[in-house]
């Protein structure tokens, strides 16, 4: 409570532990955010390199490539019967191959 004196020790103590317990859960819960987001948005990158790579497969017959977009590079091939594109996203390497049906996991 509010006294003449001013804030007691002990208010302000409880007040820096709540605090650092919400900024405690926020950062990691902020973090996982943006790792989703940025991996979806890789994911997002894979499709359209795909995409171009099929108008690349169908018009100049070449069976494989690189895109670059935002610094990432994608590099993709066609076998045949699917499309794959490799890239690295925060967890790794991945592979997304598309095939006339869809993706292939």
């Amino acid at each position: 409570m509010l006294n003449y004196k001013g804030i007691t020790l002990v208010e302000t103590l409880l007040t820096l532990v709540i605090l650092f317990t919400i900024a405690s859960t926020l950062i990691p819960l902020s973090y996982r955010m943006y790792s989703t987001l940025y991996n979806k948005r890789l994911e997002l990158y894979a499709s359209e390199t795909a995409y171009e790579a099929a108008k690349v497969i169908l018009h100049e017959n070449h069976f494989s490539g690189v895109n670059t977009i935002d610094h990432n590079q994608f590099n993709w091939d066609y076998d045949g019967e699917k499309i794959c594109v490799e890239f690295k996203n925060l967890n790794g390497e991945r592979k997304k191959c598309i095939s006339q049906i869809g993706e292939i996991e």
